[in-house]
């Protein structure tokens, strides 16, 4: 994971839509959503549950 990544995660969380992340952070959406599957790869995990209005963030909670 790297810095950008994280940065990635937490606009989008705020914000709760791919589309307006990419906006905020000065990139296209394509190159956003392969930077997060890219992570999500590499951890393992989904992050976000992706919705035709915006995206979830994952809880993960349960795992405790």
């Amino acid at each position: 994971m790297t810095l950008q990544q994280l940065k990635y995660v937490i606009t989008i969380s705020k914000s709760g839509s791919m589309h307006t992340a990419a906006d905020e952070l000065f990139i296209t959406q394509p190159n956003l959503s392969k930077a997060i599957k890219d992570l999500e790869a590499e951890m393992g995990i989904t992050i976000f549950n992706r919705t035709n209005k915006g995206v979830l963030s994952v809880s993960y909670t349960h795992l405790r």
